[in-house]
């Protein structure tokens, strides 16, 4: 499909790379071969699936576009007919990634993990990937995202950093993030406003937040961040509703000063302060 044969719709958020030579580094950044399933998000026209398809990778393409579904399914028409190696390990889905379980659809191929990836549309990113690397963590063998650029260096920042946030705090937990390029909005069709990057996210040997911590720890560092001006100690008291006794406490078993702000702390040291509060908020 040419490039003006097709008119982006609003609703989906639709900035297609047209790059090949930009689609080939994500994918040679990948590393994905004939053992590897590929979750795509958003394959749109095939920019990254038909590169992805020649490193025989199995390959789930999702997009919820029916007109570039129905065009992806005629680029990898040897779909099953085995006339083409490539094309019959491709399988299309007209579907909206952002209301599937990753989970579900590997079980139902008889698979258990995944490579994740995608251009994620900026109005979705949180959501999207909180969604899928974080409450599908288990599944994620790696994941290689293209991201707003702003949100991109969020991510990565480390303690101390102006963006450092929830987003940083969250994925670091999980994930070993790194960026792999960057991309200019003249790579895109409708151009962007603001540049994007890819970043790599490899799972850490052992994620730092237990599954039955994650809802204190994920609901702590948002609170905290919401109220990024304000000290540990004073967003603890009232968000809460905390005497000073439980505070001190709090600081004696974590020896972290609470009257830092949010952006001062590690990954760890939130996680340190979510144990604390779980223990002193006991019924």
């Amino acid at each position: 499909m040419k490039r003006k044969d097709f008119r982006p719709k609003k609703r989906f958020g639709q900035h297609f790379l047209y790059d090949p030579a930009i689609a080939a580094k994500i994918v040679d950044a990948s590393g994905v071969g004939q053992e590897d399933t590929v979750v795509e998000l958003g394959a749109g026209k095939g920019i990254l699936t038909k590169p992805l398809s020649e490193r025989d990778a199995r390959i789930i393409a999702l997009e919820v576009d029916r007109t570039l579904c129905e065009e992806l399914a005629r680029q990898f028409e040897g779909n099953g007919d085995g006339h083409d190696r490539a094309a019959a390990k491709v399988e299309v889905l007209n579907v909206d990634f952002t209301k599937i379980s990753l989970t579900g659809l590997l079980a139902a191929r008889n698979l258990e993990r995944c490579v994740l990836m995608g251009n994620i549309p900026y109005n979705l990113t949180r959501e999207v990937l909180f969604s899928f690397l974080v409450d599908e963590y288990e599944i994620i063998e790696s994941a290689f995202l293209m991201l707003q650029k702003e949100v991109g260096d969020r991510i990565v920042s480390p303690p101390g950093s102006r963006v450092y946030g929830i987003t940083s705090v969250i994925l670091q937990s999980f994930y070993s993030i790194q960026p792999v390029l960057k991309v200019a909005p003249g790579s895109f069709s409708p151009r962007p406003k603001v540049a994007s990057v890819v970043l790599s996210f490899k799972p850490l040997p052992e994620p730092l937040v237990e599954p039955g911590e994650l809802k204190q720890f994920i609901g702590l560092v948002k609170n905290l961040f919401q109220q990024r001006r304000k000290t540990i100690h004073n967003t603890l008291k009232t968000a809460y509703e905390l005497p000073e006794m439980a505070l001190k406490k709090i600081h004696a078993a974590t020896g972290i000063n609470l009257q830092r702000r949010p952006e001062e702390l590690s990954n760890l040291a939130f996680l340190q302060i979510s144990r604390s509060l779980a223990e002193v908020t006991k019924v």
